[in-house]
């Protein structure tokens, strides 16, 4: 059994880590894209951001030695950065606070909503990336974060979800920032990357049921594996992808 577990612990983290990947790609081309709309400018949105927020200069300025940022950083003296460009050269957890600057400047309610799921996104990406295990603790006993509205109901809308069984996985942080990773990546992603990640979803769903048996009697385990799959089945369903083939 906790073979097993460990194998569908390890393939979880190998799936959202890639969904969390993509997270941040769509969410910087979002906001790219809002910016222009909202008819700012590129660099003194930035230089706003950094007037405020003056420690991230210090994260920049620790890329300079990188292969990969240190020939974009000269281009741009004296931290004048463009957005765009400001973008590729801090954290995910940099720009997640750029998000949440730029939602309140923009006085955007949606967008300060999706900045607290950018955040569960965030922490579990970092998880992944540190290998750390995320089906060691599936009780519901904890006092998980408030769930944001957007996601509770997102999440009522799932076939098969109660309303009872929707708050006793929220309780978990683990299981909800799981869940965040889906929901924004089902929001933000590209149809063609959604396609993908569907397939892909769909045979993790299927080893994850595999041994299902084994776990008999152990409720915290089965009924986690029981609500992952209404969600994913509901989020980024197979079926669709098919339909969009044929």
């Amino acid at each position: 059994m906790l073979v097993d577990l460990s194998i569908v612990d390890m393939l979880l983290r190998k799936e959202l880590l890639a969904l969390a990947i993509d997270v941040e790609h769509f969410a910087k081309v979002y906001l790219l894209g809002r910016i222009e709309r909202e008819g700012e400018d590129g660099y003194a949105i930035v230089s706003d951001y950094l007037e405020d927020n003056p420690g991230v200069k210090k994260e920049i300025d620790r890329g300079r030695s990188s292969v990969y940022i240190a020939g974009l950083l000269k281009k741009y003296p004296d931290y004048d950065y463009p957005a765009w460009a400001f973008m590729e050269v801090i954290s995910f957890g940099a720009f997640c606070q750029f998000y949440k600057f730029c939602a309140e400047r923009f006085s955007d309610d949606a967008m300060l909503s999706r900045f607290y799921l950018l955040m569960d996104v965030k922490s579990f990406r970092n998880a992944c990336a540190h290998n750390n295990c995320v089906l060691n603790d599936l009780s519901t006993n904890g006092h998980a974060r408030t769930t944001s509205l957007r996601l509770t109901q997102a999440l009522a809308l799932v076939p098969g979800i109660g309303k009872s069984q929707r708050r006793l996985k929220m309780r978990n942080e683990r299981i909800r920032q799981i869940v965040s990773v889906l929901f924004v990546h089902k929001e933000l992603a590209s149809l063609g990357v959604k396609e993908h990640t569907a397939e892909s979803l769909d045979a993790f769903v299927e080893r994850m049921n595999k041994n299902v048996s084994y776990y008999k009697g152990v409720d915290a385990v089965t009924s986690t594996f029981v609500f992952l799959t209404k969600v994913i089945h509901a989020w980024h369903p197979r079926t669709a992808c098919e339909a969009i083939d044929s």
